[in-house]
């Protein structure tokens, strides 16, 4: 999954919206990234960097958010081969979004507005539903997102989503501290098997890879690199990166690796 951030203030650095209505580099760079082996592209209006670290950092309107996704995702409708995800916490931009044409929606929020579960049930389409706890974790944050995510889920399916619909993602440093995203990491077999649903894991370019590696967030592709393949060892099924060139082929080689049959005990290359 190929990130666009139609947005000029994104976390990673990659916002391409410097003015409002400047839609072709968001448009551009989703056409690249499928030239570049992306299998689903996300767009997304709203920057999720957290006010706590980015002082300067504030919400989007409903309406301002549509303004600067709407525009992307007709854009690309016919000259785009793969489908595109809307990435919002917001109902009425999800609902926008599916109109024009996306076939996935990304709630960041898990269900954060009241009217998201029943929009989505309403379009038929598939939901990723993202861990977050606000507030943080005072006690162990495996058994937190497990549980949070159920009752999520269980909150889509209520509202008439078909469970079959639903991707899960325990939000990697969403609301969560560096070791608490390293030991989510560790447990994503657990994770999967325990909600028994699709998994995507989005660590790309996040604050727990530079504090490790001391990479800068514009240039976290090496630390990036280490958590999508270890995420498809562990069973992700998605994984949400905004390097696609460099993490198609980390993914392909990974996913070979761990997809592979046990039946060949040859000695291989010598």
């Amino acid at each position: 999954m190929g990130v666009v951030n139609a947005t000029p203030d994104s976390f990673s650095g990659d916002g391409v919206l410097p003015t409002p209505g400047d839609v072709q580099a968001a448009i551009d760079q989703a056409l690249r990234m499928e030239d570049e082996g992306a299998d689903i592209i996300d767009v997304g209006g709203e920057s999720t960097r957290p006010a706590s670290v980015y002082p300067d950092a504030a919400p989007v309107t409903g309406d301002d958010e549509v303004s600067r996704v709407v525009p992307v995702i007709a854009g690309l409708i016919g000259r785009l081969g793969i489908p595109i995800s809307i990435d919002t916490r917001k109902a009425s931009v999800a609902a926008a979004a599916i109109d024009a044409g996306a076939v996935l929606a990304n709630d960041v929020s898990m269900l954060g507005d009241a009217e998201m579960a029943g929009g989505i049930a309403g379009k038929g389409v598939p939901i990723v539903v993202s861990h977050i706890r606000v507030g943080g974790h005072s006690g162990g944050v495996v058994e937190d997102v497990i549980a949070d995510l159920r009752s999520s889920i269980e909150q889509l399916t209520a509202a008439g989503v078909d469970r079959s619909l639903v991707i899960a993602d325990p939000g990697i440093g969403f609301a969560k501290n560096g070791d608490q995203s390293l030991l989510l990491m560790k447990n994503i077999a657990r994770i999967r098997a325990e909600l028994n649903l699709p998994l995507l894991l989005g660590t790309s370019r996040k604050s727990f890879i530079g504090a490790t590696t001391g990479e800068p967030v514009d240039d976290r592709r090496f630390g990036t690199a280490a958590t999508v393949a270890l995420s498809i060892q562990a069973g992700a099924d998605i994984v949400r990166v905004h390097d696609v060139k460099e993490m198609v082929r980390v993914a392909k080689m990974s996913d070979a690796i761990a997809r592979a049959s046990a039946q060949d005990d040859g000695a291989g290359d010598a």
